[in-house]
C-alpha cells in the first residue's frame, strides 16, 4: 500500500512536470511563431516601401507636390514628366488596348519611313508620341504593377499564417482607404480612380480584392457604359429592371467630382459605343488616341451637352444634384450622405408641413416631413423647376432618383414636381430614410405609390432611420412610401417580401459579417452594391427571358413537326 502511494505520487509528479514543460514549450512556440511572423511581416513591409517604383506610386496616391518625376528613354535621353490623370488613365488601359497601341505604332513607323508618305509635322507629333509619350505610359503601367504585385504578395502570406492581417493593417489601411474610399480622395480624381479600378479587374490582381475586402472596402469595377440609357424606352408599367439599373448607375455617379460627371454624362448622351476602339484598325486606333492626346489639357468642352446636362450645387445646405435628359427622358439625381454635415441632416427629427414652391396655386399632401430634407430639397427646387419647364413637352417623361440622404431628397422631389404639373413617371430609390409622417405618406401613396420604388440592401441602416417613433411628436409617426423592393444576404433581389422572411435573412447577414472588417450596417448601405445587386438581377431577368423565348420556339417547332407528322 505505501510503495503504492509512492508510485503514484511519483507518476502524478512526473505527469505534472510533463505537463509545465508542455505548456511552457507551446508558450515559446507560441511566442517563436508571433516573433517569426513580425518579422516577416516587417521584411515585407521594407521590401515593399523600398522599391522605387511602389514608392513612386505613393508618392502619385499621396503627395501633389511630388508627380514629377524622371525617366531614362531606351536612346539614353531623360524626360521630366508629370503624373496627370490622364496620362495614367492612359498607362492603365486594358491589354487589348496596349497591344493594338504598340502594332498600330509599328505599323506607322514603318509608313513613316516611306518617302512622302507622311508630312513632317504629323510625323513629329507621331515621332514625339511614339519615342517619349508612350514609354512613359509603359514606365507608369510597371509602376502600378509592382504595387499592385505588393499587395498581392501581402494577400498571400496571409492566406499563408505568415502574417496577420490585423498586424499588417497600420502598414496598408491610409493606402487602402486613399484608393477605395471617396473620403479620402483627392478632388478631381474621380475618373483616375476608376480606372485604377478597371485596371484591378482587367490584370486579374484577384488577391488585391480579396486583401481590400479583408478591411472593410471592396473594389467594384465602375458600371458606366455608353448603352446605358440606349434602352430607356417607355416600360409597359412604371417599374422596370433596366430603369432601376441605369438610375441607380446614375445615383451612383453623382458622388463624383463634376469633372468626371460631365465626362460620363457625354457618354451616356453619346451615340457612340464605348466599344468603338475594337472595331478600330490598330492605325486608326493610335491616330485617335494621338488626337485625344493632343487635346489632354484644354479646358473641358461642355458646349455639346450643356443644353441637355445641369448640375447643382448648394453651398449653403451641401444640397448636390444634377440634371440630363435624353430625347423625352428627363432625369433628375440626387447625391446622397457623404459629409458629417450630412449625417447631421439625417438624425434631426424635426417635422414641418409639406411646401412647394414653383406652383403657388397646387394642392399639396397634408402631413408633415423631416425639416432637414425639406430644407434641402427647397435650396435646389426652383431652380429645378425653371429648367424643366424650358425643357418639359408633351411627351416628356421624369424619372428621380438618388442614395441615401440624396433617395430622402429624391423621394421630396418627386411629390413635389408631380403635385406642383410635372408628372414623374418613376421614383427610385436606394438606402433611403424615412421622409414623412404617417398622414404625408399615405396620401402620396395613394396618389403615385405605383410609381416609386425603394430599394434597401439587407442590413443597411439608414432606411432604419429616422425612428418611426418621434420624442418629440409622440402623436407623429415617421413611414415609407412606395413599393418596397429587398436584397438578401446573397444579393438576390426580391421584389415582395415579409417581416419574417427579411428579419431572419437580417441575422444571417449580420452573423456572416462579423467575419469581415467593418460594420454589416453601414457596409451595406454602399451604393456599389446596390449598382452591383441590380446589374445581377437584371442579367439574371433578361436570361429567363431568353430561355422562355427559347421554350416557346421548340414547343412551336414540336407542334409543326406533330402537324406534319
Amino acid at each position: 500500500m505505501f510503495w503504492n502511494l509512492i508510485t503514484q505520487g511519483l507518476i502524478g509528479l512526473a505527469l505534472l512536470v510533463v505537463a509545465r514543460a508542455a505548456t511552457l514549450g507551446m508558450f515559446q512556440y507560441g511566442r517563436h511563431c508571433r516573433w517569426r511572423q513580425l518579422n516577416e511581416l516587417q521584411s515585407l513591409v521594407e521590401d515593399f516601401r523600398n522599391q522605387p517604383e511602389v514608392q513612386k506610386v505613393l508618392n502619385i496616391l499621396d503627395y501633389e507636390e511630388y508627380r514629377l518625376f524622371d525617366l531614362t528613354l531606351p536612346n539614353g535621353k531623360v524626360v521630366r514628366f508629370e503624373a496627370s490623370d490622364e496620362r495614367m488613365k492612359r498607362a492603365l488601359r486594358s491589354h487589348g488596348q496596349m497591344v493594338k497601341t504598340r502594332l498600330g505604332l509599328n505599323q506607322i513607323h514603318q509608313i513613316r519611313s516611306q518617302a512622302g508618305k507622311m508630312d513632317d509635322p504629323t510625323g513629329q507629333v507621331f515621332e514625339r508620341y511614339a519615342s517619349e509619350e508612350f514609354p512613359i505610359e509603359l514606365a507608369l503601367r510597371d509602376w502600378f504593377d509592382c504595387f499592385l504585385m505588393g499587395l498581392e504578395k501581402f494577400e498571400t502570406s496571409i492566406q499563408a499564417g505568415l502574417i496577420g492581417p490585423q498586424d499588417l493593417k497600420p502598414f496598408v489601411i491610409y493606402w487602402i482607404q486613399l484608393i477605395s474610399d471617396r473620403k479620402f480622395r483627392r478632388e478631381g480624381g474621380s475618373g483616375f480612380y476608376d480606372q485604377l479600378f478597371h485596371y484591378i479587374y482587367w490584370a486579374g490582381y484577384d488577391g488585391v480584392q480579396r486583401l481590400f475586402e479583408r478591411y472593410g472596402y471592396k473594389i467594384l469595377p465602375p458600371p458606366y457604359s455608353t448603352h446605358d440609357f440606349a434602352r430607356f424606352a417607355s416600360p409597359k408599367g412604371a417599374y422596370d429592371a433596366d430603369h432601376a439599373l441605369c438610375l441607380a448607375k446614375a445615383a451612383h455617379l453623382v458622388y463624383s467630382d463634376l469633372e468626371y460627371i460631365t465626362d460620363i454624362v457625354k457618354l451616356w448622351l453619346s451615340d457612340q459605343p464605348d466599344t468603338t476602339w475594337q472595331a478600330m484598325t490598330a492605325q486608326e486606333y493610335v491616330v485617335d488616341l494621338m488626337k485625344r492626346w493632343l487635346r489632354e489639357g484644354d479646358p473641358p468642352n461642355t458646349q455639346a451637352i450643356q443644353d441637355n446636362f445641369k448640375y447643382f450645387d448648394m453651398r449653403a445646405t451641401d444640397t448636390q444634384a444634377f440634371l440630363f435628359r435624353k430625347g423625352q427622358h428627363i432625369m433628375l439625381i440626387f447625391r446622397g450622405s457623404q459629409e458629417v454635415a450630412d449625417w447631421k441632416t439625417n438624425f434631426s427629427f424635426k417635422l414641418r408641413p409639406f411646401q412647394g414652391k414653383i406652383n403657388p396655386n397646387a394642392e399639396l399632401p397634408g402631413g408633415e416631413v423631416h425639416q432637414g430634407f425639406q430644407g434641402a430639397w427647397e435650396s435646389v427646387e426652383k431652380v429645378v423647376g425653371y429648367y424643366l419647364r424650358q425643357w418639359w413637352a408633351d411627351d416628356s417623361q421624369l424619372w428621380v432618383a438618388g442614395h441615401s440622404l440624396g433617395g430622402a431628397l429624391a423621394a421630396l422631389a418627386a411629390t413635389s414636381l408631380d403635385y406642383q404639373g410635372f408628372k414623374v413617371s418613376g421614383l427610385y430609390t436606394f438606402g433611403q430614410p424615412r421622409v414623412g409622417d404617417w398622414q404625408f405618406v399615405r396620401e402620396v401613396n395613394q396618389r403615385m405609390g405605383d410609381r416609386m420604388f425603394r430599394y434597401v440592401n439587407n442590413n443597411d441602416v439608414v432606411p432604419m432611420i429616422p425612428p418611426q417613433f418621434n420624442i418629440l411628436k409622440p402623436t407623429r409617426f415617421y413611414g415609407h412610401m412606395g413599393q418596397f423592393r429587398y436584397f438578401s444576404t446573397s444579393g438576390k433581389l426580391q421584389m415582395q417580401s415579409f417581416f419574417g422572411q427579411r428579419w431572419p435573412d437580417r441575422l444571417l447577414g449580420f452573423v456572416l459579417a462579423l467575419r469581415e472588417s467593418g460594420a454589416d450596417l453601414v457596409n451595406d448601405h454602399m451604393m456599389g452594391f446596390y449598382v452591383s445587386h441590380l446589374q445581377t438581377a437584371l442579367d439574371r431577368e433578361l436570361a429567363e427571358e431568353e430561355a422562355q423565348k427559347e421554350k416557346e420556339r421548340w414547343a412551336k417547332l414540336e407542334l409543326k413537326t406533330g402537324k406534319e407528322a
